[in-house]
C-alpha cells in the first residue's frame, strides 16, 4: 500500500446526500463540518481509493495485516488561522480519557521520555501507517485531502513538548507531489 514517497491526494466534494425511499435527495452540508457525523464517511472514502479494509484496534489495514490509524487535521489553505499542532496519538492518551492524567503527570513533571513510552504502547507501536486527512472542521464544497505516512516518520516528527501532537506543517513539507482524483 505505501509508496516510498509522500504523495497528497485531493477529491473534489460537493456535499453530503442521502437519497431517500421516493429518490428525493437530501443534503447535509453540516454533517461534513462536524467531526463526529463526518468521522465514519471519510474513513470509508479513504478506504474506496486505498483497497483498505476496516480494522479492529486500528482504523484501517491492508491485505498484508498492516495497520493504519486514520487522524484529521484542519487544512491550512481552509483554517489558517488554526493552531499549527493537532492530536495524532489514541483518544485514551487525552484529557480525562484513560491515559489522560498519567500522560499530563508525564508531561508536567517534565518526563517526556515516559509520556512518548505510553503513547507509544496505546497506539503508535499498534499502527504500522497513519493517514492524516484534512477532516478537521471540513467546508463542504471544498477539497478533502489524504496522505499515509509511516508510524516510524510521525514518531520522527511528534512535538517536542508533547507526544501526543504532531505540526500539521511539518507533515505537510514531506509531501512530494499531489494526485488529484476526482
Amino acid at each position: 500500500m505505501y509508496n516510498k514517497s509522500m504523495v497528497l491526494y485531493e477529491v473534489a466534494i460537493k456535499n453530503l446526500a442521502l437519497t431517500l425511499g421516493d429518490d428525493s435527495v437530501q443534503t447535509f452540508p453540516k454533517a461534513l463540518a462536524n467531526g463526529r457525523a463526518n468521522y465514519v464517511v471519510f474513513e470509508e472514502l479513504v478506504r474506496r481509493y486505498t483497497d483498505l479494509e476496516a480494522s479492529k484496534g486500528s482504523d484501517h489495514q491492508d491485505s498484508k495485516d498492516q495497520k493504519y490509524e486514520q487522524k484529521s487535521y484542519p487544512d491550512i489553505e481552509y483554517h489558517p488561522k488554526s493552531q499549527d499542532l493537532f492530536r495524532c496519538s489514541a483518544s485514551s492518551t487525552f484529557a480525562a480519557n484513560n491515559n489522560g492524567p498519567k500522560i499530563k503527570e508525564f508531561l508536567d513533571t517534565g518526563d517526556y521520555k515516559a509520556a512518548l513510552d505510553l503513547c507509544k504502547k496505546t497506539g503508535y507501536d499498534k499502527n504500522d501507517f497513519y493517514i492524516f486527512t484534512n477532516s478537521g472542521g471540513f467546508k463542504p464544497d471544498s477539497n478533502f485531502r489524504y496522505f499515509i505516512v509511516p508510524t516510524q516518520v510521525v514518531l520522527e516528527n511528534l512535538d517536542s513538548k508533547d507526544p501526543r501532537m504532531i505540526s500539521r506543517s511539518k507533515l505537510l513539507t514531506l509531501v512530494e507531489s499531489k494526485v488529484r482524483i476526482v
